[in-house]
Protein backbone atom coordinates (compact mmCIF):
# COMPACT_ATOMS: atom_id res chain seq x y z
CA UNK A 1 0.00 0.00 0.00
CA UNK A 2 2.95 2.39 1.02
CA UNK A 3 4.37 1.37 -2.15
CA UNK A 4 2.41 2.44 -4.20
CA UNK A 5 1.39 5.62 -2.56
CA UNK A 6 5.26 6.77 -2.88
CA UNK A 7 4.53 5.64 -7.19
CA UNK A 8 1.28 8.01 -6.99
CA UNK A 9 3.25 10.74 -5.34
CA UNK A 10 6.01 10.53 -7.80
CA UNK A 11 3.31 10.30 -10.62
CA UNK A 12 2.27 13.76 -9.47
CA UNK A 13 5.20 14.92 -8.92
CA UNK A 14 6.60 14.41 -12.83
CA UNK A 15 2.83 15.90 -14.01
CA UNK A 16 3.46 19.20 -12.10
CA UNK A 17 6.72 19.05 -13.27
CA UNK A 18 6.08 18.55 -16.92
CA UNK A 19 3.35 21.21 -16.72
CA UNK A 20 5.26 24.23 -15.01
CA UNK A 21 7.47 23.22 -18.14
CA UNK A 22 5.13 23.28 -21.07
CA UNK A 23 3.59 26.87 -19.01
CA UNK A 24 7.43 28.23 -19.07
CA UNK A 25 7.96 27.14 -22.62
CA UNK A 26 4.88 28.97 -23.50
CA UNK A 27 6.07 32.17 -22.54
CA UNK A 28 9.20 32.46 -24.04
CA UNK A 29 9.81 34.77 -27.21
CA UNK A 30 9.94 33.38 -30.28
CA UNK A 31 13.14 36.45 -31.06
CA UNK A 32 13.45 39.09 -29.01
CA UNK A 33 10.83 42.05 -28.74
CA UNK A 34 12.33 45.88 -29.20
CA UNK A 35 10.26 48.84 -27.30
CA UNK A 36 9.40 51.32 -29.68
CA UNK A 37 11.63 54.32 -29.37
CA UNK A 38 11.67 57.99 -30.27
CA UNK A 39 14.58 58.77 -31.26
CA UNK A 40 16.46 61.09 -33.43
CA UNK A 41 20.62 60.61 -34.43
CA UNK A 42 22.90 61.20 -36.85
CA UNK A 43 26.04 59.30 -38.83
CA UNK A 44 28.34 62.01 -38.60
CA UNK A 45 31.44 61.06 -36.55
CA UNK A 46 32.27 64.74 -35.40
CA UNK A 47 28.45 64.84 -34.18
CA UNK A 48 26.06 62.21 -32.01
CA UNK A 49 26.02 59.02 -33.99
CA UNK A 50 25.73 56.54 -30.99
CA UNK A 51 22.14 55.79 -30.29
CA UNK A 52 21.35 52.80 -27.67
CA UNK A 53 18.34 50.40 -28.38
CA UNK A 54 15.94 48.17 -25.91
CA UNK A 55 14.39 45.24 -26.18
CA UNK A 56 12.86 42.27 -24.50
CA UNK A 57 15.04 38.83 -24.90
CA UNK A 58 14.01 35.30 -22.76
CA UNK A 59 16.29 34.97 -19.24
CA UNK A 60 18.32 31.96 -20.91
CA UNK A 61 18.88 33.43 -24.09
CA UNK A 62 22.70 33.77 -24.18
CA UNK A 63 22.85 35.63 -27.89
CA UNK A 64 23.87 38.93 -28.74
CA UNK A 65 23.05 41.57 -31.33
CA UNK A 66 26.44 41.65 -34.01
CA UNK A 67 25.08 44.66 -35.53
CA UNK A 68 22.02 46.52 -36.77
CA UNK A 69 20.91 48.12 -40.33
CA UNK A 70 18.81 51.14 -40.94
CA UNK A 71 18.62 51.81 -44.62
CA UNK A 72 22.18 52.53 -45.88
CA UNK A 73 23.34 53.07 -42.49
CA UNK A 74 24.99 50.10 -40.39
CA UNK A 75 25.23 50.30 -36.50
CA UNK A 76 27.86 48.35 -34.30
CA UNK A 77 28.13 47.30 -30.56
CA UNK A 78 29.45 50.02 -28.79
CA UNK A 79 28.82 49.12 -25.14
CA UNK A 80 26.42 51.71 -23.64
CA UNK A 81 25.59 53.52 -20.94
CA UNK A 82 24.76 50.86 -18.12
CA UNK A 83 27.76 48.82 -19.01
CA UNK A 84 30.28 50.78 -20.86
CA UNK A 85 32.99 47.72 -21.44
CA UNK A 86 31.06 45.15 -22.96
CA UNK A 87 28.53 44.80 -25.55
CA UNK A 88 28.08 40.77 -24.36
CA UNK A 89 24.19 39.97 -22.84
CA UNK A 90 23.15 41.69 -20.55
CA UNK A 91 19.78 42.61 -17.89
CA UNK A 92 18.96 46.47 -17.05
CA UNK A 93 15.96 44.50 -15.66
CA UNK A 94 14.70 41.13 -14.82
CA UNK A 95 11.07 39.79 -15.04
CA UNK A 96 8.98 36.58 -14.79
CA UNK A 97 10.33 34.98 -18.17
CA UNK A 98 12.06 37.65 -19.75
CA UNK A 99 14.99 40.47 -19.33
CA UNK A 100 15.16 44.11 -20.71
CA UNK A 101 18.46 44.74 -22.29
CA UNK A 102 19.84 47.70 -24.18
CA UNK A 103 22.51 47.16 -26.77
CA UNK A 104 24.37 51.27 -27.80
CA UNK A 105 25.54 51.30 -31.85
CA UNK A 106 27.57 53.71 -33.32
CA UNK A 107 26.45 54.38 -36.68
CA UNK A 108 28.05 54.73 -40.27
CA UNK A 109 26.87 55.60 -43.39
CA UNK A 110 27.91 53.92 -47.10
CA UNK A 111 26.48 56.55 -48.85
CA UNK A 112 26.32 60.39 -48.82
CA UNK A 113 22.58 61.14 -48.73
CA UNK A 114 21.77 64.43 -47.15
CA UNK A 115 18.32 64.02 -46.80
CA UNK A 116 16.79 62.84 -43.26
CA UNK A 117 15.16 59.25 -42.98
CA UNK A 118 12.92 58.19 -40.73
CA UNK A 119 12.51 54.20 -39.76
CA UNK A 120 10.31 52.14 -38.45
CA UNK A 121 11.45 49.27 -38.65
CA UNK A 122 15.40 47.73 -38.24
CA UNK A 123 17.41 44.99 -39.33
CA UNK A 124 19.09 42.96 -36.30
CA UNK A 125 21.69 40.72 -36.81
CA UNK A 126 22.40 37.84 -33.39
CA UNK A 127 25.50 36.36 -32.98
CA UNK A 128 23.99 32.84 -33.39
CA UNK A 129 23.02 33.27 -36.66
CA UNK A 130 19.68 34.68 -36.63
CA UNK A 131 18.57 37.76 -38.25
CA UNK A 132 15.11 39.42 -38.13
CA UNK A 133 12.84 42.47 -38.50
CA UNK A 134 12.23 44.48 -35.26
CA UNK A 135 9.46 47.09 -35.45
CA UNK A 136 11.45 50.28 -33.11
CA UNK A 137 8.55 53.26 -32.91
CA UNK A 138 10.09 55.61 -34.66
CA UNK A 139 13.62 56.46 -35.63
CA UNK A 140 15.28 59.61 -37.43
CA UNK A 141 18.74 59.90 -39.00
CA UNK A 142 19.66 63.30 -40.12
CA UNK A 143 22.44 64.03 -42.59
CA UNK A 144 26.12 65.15 -41.80
CA UNK A 145 26.02 67.98 -39.37
CA UNK A 146 22.73 68.60 -39.12
CA UNK A 147 23.17 70.30 -35.57
CA UNK A 148 26.06 72.67 -36.71
CA UNK A 149 23.34 75.62 -37.39
CA UNK A 150 24.80 78.57 -38.84
CA UNK A 151 22.49 80.82 -38.36
CA UNK A 152 22.43 84.00 -36.56
CA UNK A 153 22.88 83.17 -32.65
CA UNK A 154 19.93 85.02 -31.44
CA UNK A 155 19.35 82.53 -28.37
CA UNK A 156 21.98 81.20 -26.19
CA UNK A 157 21.42 78.84 -23.30
CA UNK A 158 22.54 79.37 -19.95
CA UNK A 159 21.07 76.09 -18.33
CA UNK A 160 19.39 73.13 -18.65
CA UNK A 161 18.21 69.90 -16.49
CA UNK A 162 16.28 67.31 -16.43
CA UNK A 163 14.80 64.32 -13.87
CA UNK A 164 14.23 60.79 -14.18
CA UNK A 165 10.03 61.57 -13.58
CA UNK A 166 10.13 62.89 -17.21
CA UNK A 167 10.63 66.32 -16.59
CA UNK A 168 13.11 68.71 -18.19
CA UNK A 169 13.77 72.55 -18.07
CA UNK A 170 16.17 74.86 -20.82
CA UNK A 171 16.56 78.21 -20.45
CA UNK A 172 17.30 80.48 -23.69
CA UNK A 173 18.36 84.14 -23.14
CA UNK A 174 17.82 86.60 -26.45
CA UNK A 175 21.43 88.17 -27.58
CA UNK A 176 19.52 90.63 -29.39
CA UNK A 177 15.43 91.75 -29.67
CA UNK A 178 13.87 88.68 -31.03
CA UNK A 179 10.96 86.06 -31.73
CA UNK A 180 10.44 82.92 -31.19
CA UNK A 181 7.59 81.85 -33.80
CA UNK A 182 8.00 78.02 -33.77
CA UNK A 183 8.19 75.27 -31.22
CA UNK A 184 7.90 71.58 -33.17
CA UNK A 185 9.19 67.73 -32.58
CA UNK A 186 10.75 65.69 -35.26
CA UNK A 187 8.43 62.96 -35.03
CA UNK A 188 5.86 61.91 -37.94
CA UNK A 189 3.75 60.67 -34.82
CA UNK A 190 2.32 63.39 -32.72
CA UNK A 191 3.87 62.46 -29.63
CA UNK A 192 3.48 65.82 -28.47
CA UNK A 193 0.23 65.16 -26.90
CA UNK A 194 1.97 62.82 -24.24
CA UNK A 195 3.50 66.33 -22.61
CA UNK A 196 2.72 69.54 -20.48
CA UNK A 197 4.60 72.26 -21.45
CA UNK A 198 5.69 75.63 -19.24
CA UNK A 199 6.98 78.80 -20.73
CA UNK A 200 8.07 81.46 -18.47
CA UNK A 201 5.89 79.67 -15.59
CA UNK A 202 2.91 80.23 -17.82
CA UNK A 203 1.23 76.46 -17.10
CA UNK A 204 -0.91 75.11 -20.08
CA UNK A 205 -2.60 71.58 -20.77
CA UNK A 206 -2.89 72.29 -24.36
CA UNK A 207 -1.30 70.56 -27.33
CA UNK A 208 2.31 72.40 -27.95
CA UNK A 209 -0.20 74.00 -30.98
CA UNK A 210 -1.66 75.72 -28.99
CA UNK A 211 0.98 77.78 -27.12
CA UNK A 212 0.77 81.47 -27.70
CA UNK A 213 3.29 82.25 -30.13
CA UNK A 214 5.20 84.36 -31.31
CA UNK A 215 6.85 85.07 -27.89
CA UNK A 216 8.48 88.50 -28.24
CA UNK A 217 12.06 88.53 -26.44
CA UNK A 218 14.21 92.17 -25.59
CA UNK A 219 17.65 91.28 -25.56
CA UNK A 220 18.65 90.19 -22.26
CA UNK A 221 15.86 88.77 -21.14
CA UNK A 222 15.10 84.83 -20.67
CA UNK A 223 12.13 81.88 -21.66
CA UNK A 224 12.17 78.51 -20.09
CA UNK A 225 10.74 75.83 -21.59
CA UNK A 226 9.48 73.40 -19.26
CA UNK A 227 8.57 69.70 -20.14
CA UNK A 228 6.51 67.39 -18.35
CA UNK A 229 5.56 64.19 -19.17
CA UNK A 230 1.80 63.27 -18.88
CA UNK A 231 2.03 59.41 -18.81
CA UNK A 232 2.88 57.10 -15.68
CA UNK A 233 4.23 53.92 -17.45
CA UNK A 234 7.56 55.62 -18.59
CA UNK A 235 7.70 52.12 -21.81
CA UNK A 236 9.36 54.01 -24.59
CA UNK A 237 13.00 55.69 -24.57
CA UNK A 238 12.80 59.27 -25.95
CA UNK A 239 16.14 60.83 -27.32
CA UNK A 240 15.12 64.15 -29.51
CA UNK A 241 15.68 67.70 -29.34
CA UNK A 242 12.87 70.32 -29.56
CA UNK A 243 13.45 72.68 -32.29
CA UNK A 244 13.00 76.08 -30.83
CA UNK A 245 12.87 78.60 -34.17
CA UNK A 246 12.05 82.30 -34.97
CA UNK A 247 13.49 85.73 -36.32
CA UNK A 248 15.37 88.37 -35.03
CA UNK A 249 14.83 92.12 -35.16
CA UNK A 250 16.81 92.27 -37.85
CA UNK A 251 15.20 89.50 -40.03
CA UNK A 252 17.39 86.88 -39.31
CA UNK A 253 16.36 83.39 -38.91
CA UNK A 254 17.51 81.37 -36.28
CA UNK A 255 16.97 77.82 -34.57
CA UNK A 256 17.98 76.25 -30.67
CA UNK A 257 17.24 72.92 -29.72
CA UNK A 258 16.08 72.01 -26.46
CA UNK A 259 17.24 67.97 -26.14
CA UNK A 260 15.14 65.54 -24.03
CA UNK A 261 16.34 61.74 -22.93
CA UNK A 262 14.04 59.58 -21.11
CA UNK A 263 14.89 56.24 -19.81
CA UNK A 264 12.29 53.34 -19.96
CA UNK A 265 11.18 51.75 -16.55
CA UNK A 266 8.77 48.43 -17.05
CA UNK A 267 6.83 46.74 -15.03
CA UNK A 268 5.75 43.10 -15.59
CA UNK A 269 2.61 44.32 -16.53
CA UNK A 270 4.46 46.66 -19.39
CA UNK A 271 6.02 43.69 -20.27
CA UNK A 272 2.94 42.15 -20.64
CA UNK A 273 1.21 44.30 -22.71
CA UNK A 274 4.16 44.94 -25.15
CA UNK A 275 4.43 41.20 -25.60
CA UNK A 276 0.42 40.75 -26.48
CA UNK A 277 0.74 44.51 -28.66
CA UNK A 278 3.80 43.08 -30.40
CA UNK A 279 3.05 39.66 -31.09
CA UNK A 280 -0.80 39.18 -30.85
CA UNK A 281 0.15 36.96 -27.60
CA UNK A 282 -1.79 36.92 -24.18
CA UNK A 283 1.27 37.05 -21.83
CA UNK A 284 -1.12 37.37 -18.91
CA UNK A 285 0.57 36.08 -15.78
Amino acid sequence: MKERYFWAALGLIAISWIVNSLYAHSKQLEEPIFLDHYMETTTDENDHNYVTFYYLANKNDQSHINYIRLGDAEGFPQGDYFFTGTTAPHAIDTYNHQELRSITVKLRSFSDNIEEQSFNEMEVFYSDGRSSTASIGEVIIHPKRYYWNEDTRALEQPSSGSSNDGSSWDTFRATEPSAIEKIDFPFNEPIEDRFNFTISGKQTEQPLDSLKLPIQLEKDKSVTLRVNFKEKSFVNPFEFAIRISGTTEQGKPFTNYAHYNLFPYLTQDDVNRIIEEKTGRDSGE
